[in-house]
């Protein structure tokens, strides 16, 4: 299965770079993002509630490296649709080739471009703070390469767990309209649920509760805390990463489960 499933992964990770327009959608959303939104709200938000950022620009940038991720595996379902439309999905029911490799390596591949995509909205923060005129992401302490990696753990877990839902979805929903009301649906809650944009302590109570458990929330607290160096975290960093191997951990269950069924229906 190991090999089916690399030769799927390349192809997807083809289709992916092969697309000119994707390519520049990724770098432009962050630009927009980081360039107008981050920009636009540092002086309403207290530094004190910021979990040791020093200002909002430098909290935004972190999110936006969940957020990223986030998106990027909400859209992997696009690519399922469209195989299905012109019936390569069926080719490869067809094929003597392991089921699960199908789902294996539309995971695999999107892991891989949510990764890349974190790192080029890291990149134009990092280089947003050398602009005249704007504020980027400002690391406290010293960044090391434990941290780079402790930084790629996590979106690798919540990559991972995104993706494989997200890839379950897609191949149980046919029509490619439900699937975007699907998408559109998780999509903002999970966003503005979460510390990834806003700190949580300026929720109501049961908005609190909500985000506290929310996997953004996991991500962008463990991501601060090695960021900005001597930051109290919502939780500690340890908790941060054993709470989304769980939450990976369950969503690959889950998804792997609904997948080989649906996989299975004719």
């Amino acid at each position: 299965m190991f090999s089916e499933t690399v030769a799927l992964t390349g192809r997807e990770l083809k289709h992916w770079y092969r697309a000119k327009v994707q390519i520049l959608m990724m770098l432009v959303q962050p630009m927009v993002w980081l360039g107008l939104f981050g920009q636009a709200f540092p002086a309403t938000i207290p530094v004190s509630t910021m979990n040791g950022a020093p200002d909002y620009m430098s909290y935004m940038s972190v999110g936006q490296l969940a957020i990223i991720t986030l998106f990027t595996c909400m859209f992997v379902g696009m690519s399922l649709v469209w195989d299905r439309r012109f019936g390569f999905l069926n080719k490869l029911r067809a094929a003597p080739i392991p089921r699960a490799a199908i789902p294996l390596s539309r995971v695999f591949a999107t892991v891989i471009r949510a990764v890349v995509a974190a790192m080029l909205v890291l990149a134009i923060a990092l280089l947003f703070a050398h602009i005249p005129g704007l504020k980027g992401l400002t690391i406290i302490g010293h960044f090391g390469i434990t941290d780079f990696l402790g930084v790629i753990l996590i979106l690798v877990l919540l990559a991972t767990a995104f993706a494989s839902i997200f890839v379950a979805i897609a191949l149980t929903i046919k029509q490619q309209e439900t699937l975007f009301a699907v998408i559109n649906l998780v999509n903002l809650p999970l966003m503005f649920a979460s510390a990834a944009l806003f700190p949580i302590s300026s929720m109501p109570d049961w908005l609190q509760t909500v985000a506290k458990v929310n996997p953004l929330t996991l991500a962008v607290d463990g991501m601060r805390q090695l960021f900005f160096h001597g930051s109290t975290g919502i939780y500690s960093l340890s908790v941060d990463i054993i709470g989304l191997a769980a939450f990976s951990a369950v969503f690959i269950t889950l998804g792997i489960v609904v997948a080989m069924r649906s996989l299975k229906e004719k």
